[in-house]
């Protein structure tokens, strides 16, 4: 794997994690994150785990910007010349090798790096466990990779029943973790949500004329969940609808449409996030390059109001446009 992209990975993740010591973290998930970023994450994440050379959760550097996110920068990055560091990272991988169908399950380990600063304050951005992949019998053995895989080819992908947590650590010791539950039955706060957010996992399923040129992704049920310093501030459940999220294309041409509900359990809030012609343009960034997600909420304070998040060229960059009209320009920083 390209050591720059795990590096330009590992400093997102500690970027966002400063912004949060920094700038002080939200009481609720409502207030934390929109409901379109919330999906953003579990798309870009269910399409990157194995459908080509990125890994899952990796991303390029955001654009720095004025402001808080600037000064964090200036305190944490590790690139810039005037900041020596050593790095450790390891991950992206199967524990044994691939031999299609017949070797199921494979655990899929995600990149976790852990970085020392030339005056001895270290970071890091860790997984708890393993992804679990299971290959449908129409798939070939050649390649675990969904974008080389031909039609019918279909992937699941599941957490042991405790989910896998990514627990990012900053230089003096406050830590996020974010934890992936694919055992969504029953996570929900809102019963009307159809179908029932179930325990099956995050699917790929490749189009009659093979995954590169089109593939169907369903989230059954995600749980995820997040903590700041063991005080709990985000608690989501997403899941499809009746139809799957369409994905064509492979590669730099990937282009998503579909819709996935997001409900907010600690602010009681539902909303469903439609993605209209998103494309993931580039293969080293876990999250799109252009197109925008269109958002509604059918419960909460925002009822029957929507928000929209348009993509920006750099990897992360995003501007929210919220339920009550004002704009932000924000970073993406999780891909699960």
């Amino acid at each position: 794997m390209d050591s720059r992209t795990i590096v330009s990975a590992f400093g997102a993740f500690t970027l966002a994690l400063g912004i949060c010591m920094l700038s002080g973290c939200p009481s609720t998930d409502r207030d934390e994150v929109s409901g379109s970023e919330v999906a953003v994450s579990a798309v870009s994440g269910a399409l990157n785990n194995t459908e080509s050379q990125s890994a899952l959760g990796l991303n390029s550097l955001p654009r720095q910007r004025r402001g808080a996110a600037a000064r964090v920068w200036d305190r944490i990055n590790p690139i810039r010349p005037a900041f020596a560091a050593t790095w450790t990272c390891t991950g992206a991988s199967l524990d044994h090798p691939y031999s299609g169908p017949t070797g199921d399950p494979y655990n899929y380990t995600p990149v976790s790096c852990s970085v020392t600063w030339r005056a001895g304050k270290t970071a890091s951005a860790v997984w708890s466990g393993d992804f679990i992949l299971n290959y449908g019998a129409s798939c070939d053995s050649l390649s675990p990779f969904m974008d080389n895989q031909a039609a019918n080819c279909t992937l699941n992908r599941t957490t042991a029943a405790d989910g896998n947590t990514r627990t990012l650590t900053g230089p003096n010791g406050n830590y996020y973790a974010i934890t992936h539950n694919t055992f969504g039955a029953g996570t929900g706060w809102d019963s009307a949500v159809a179908p029932a957010p179930s325990n099956d996992g995050v699917t790929l399923a490749c189009g009659a004329s093979g995954c590169a040129a089109s593939r169907n992704l369903t989230i059954s049920g995600s749980h995820l969940t997040g903590a700041v310093d063991s005080v709990r501030l985000r608690d989501h459940t997403v899941s499809t609808g009746t139809d799957a999220i369409i994905v064509t294309g492979s590669g730099p041409g990937r282009v998503v449409t579909g819709s996935v509900y997001v409900q907010h359990n600690l602010a009681h809030v539902t909303s469903l996030t439609t993605f209209n012609d998103v494309a993931y343009g580039d293969t080293a960034c876990c999250y799109p390059t252009s197109g925008s997600v269109t958002t509604t909420f059918s419960k909460g304070p925002d009822q029957t109001k929507t928000e929209t998040l348009a993509f920006g060229a750099s990897c992360g960059d995003a501007t929210l446009t919220r339920a009550n009209g004002t704009m932000a320009s924000i970073t993406l920083d999780q891909c699960l």
